[in-house]
């Protein structure tokens, strides 16, 4: 009875914490669901990751904060990174490890859709699902108790989302051509020159020496800012070494 009641508690305070309702919500010991869900929930992201061949940072950092999001730490963080790189393995059986947590959390309940959002969004960190994956996916979608239009639903609510902050990305990065004055298609060498060309027309330290006011000397400071963020945007955006 304890037991059961460590686990329901663990599974609200979980549940809280990745819809986002609680974020901050005190982890109690969940026991047995806990170990099946932690093994299941990273064993699985770690094969999504890796059936095109290979792991990309992105995926990596989003593996991460779901780790931050249930407020795993120390040996419990060791024991999900260790989970997710077995998934990776080929001849790992993830879906046993989904099985076996659909012991511990109801079908169709709220954590067990969160948990297949979750592997969803990690489908689309790289762009498009593939079919491997969304074949995986459906498999996990049926051991959880959703059937075909859920599983495409909770696709589409991804995609959407996927689509938004790639659109969002995308006016970020545009936004940092515009303050170094630039277009998007010129050379990796101009970079560089546009960059040191706008810093030492606008860097503090110059225009101290020119006796501004103290209101344009925060603007300077401000656009000087506004200047190395670009820079460095693009630069991460192109691979390009600061």
């Amino acid at each position: 009875m304890l037991g059961l009641l460590l686990n329901r508690a663990y599974k609200r305070a979980i549940t809280a914490r990745l819809n986002g309702s609680l974020p901050d919500a005190p982890v109690p010991p969940g026991g047995r669901a806990q170990s099946r869900l932690t093994m299941a929930l990273f064993a699985l992201m770690g094969r999504i990751a890796k059936l095109d061949g290979r792991v990309n940072p992105n995926e990596v950092k989003y593996a991460s904060t779901i780790m931050e999001l249930m407020d795993l730490r120390g040996a419990a963080r060791a024991e999900a990174i260790s989970y997710f790189e077995q998934g990776k393995q080929p001849n790992s059986d993830v879906l046993r490890c989904v099985s076996d947590m659909a012991k511990s959390v109801a079908p169709r309940s709220p954590l067990a859709h969160l948990f297949l959002k979750i592997q969803c969004r990690m489908a689309y960190v790289k762009g498009d699902i593939r079919l491997q994956e969304k074949v995986l996916l459906r498999d996990t979608a049926e051991l959880l108790g959703f059937d075909k239009e859920e599983f495409l639903a909770i696709c589409t609510e991804m995609q959407t989302l996927a689509d938004q902050k790639q659109l969002r990305a995308q006016d970020f990065l545009n936004n940092a051509y515009k303050v170094l004055q630039l277009e998007p298609e010129v050379e990796d060498g101009e970079i560089r020159r546009a960059y040191l060309r706008l810093m030492s027309r606008y860097h503090p330290d110059k225009l101290v020496r020119d006796n501004l006011s103290e209101s344009s000397l925060k603007q300077a400071q401000e656009r000087s800012t506004a200047i190395r963020s670009a820079y460095e945007t693009i630069c991460g955006h192109r691979k390009i070494r600061v």
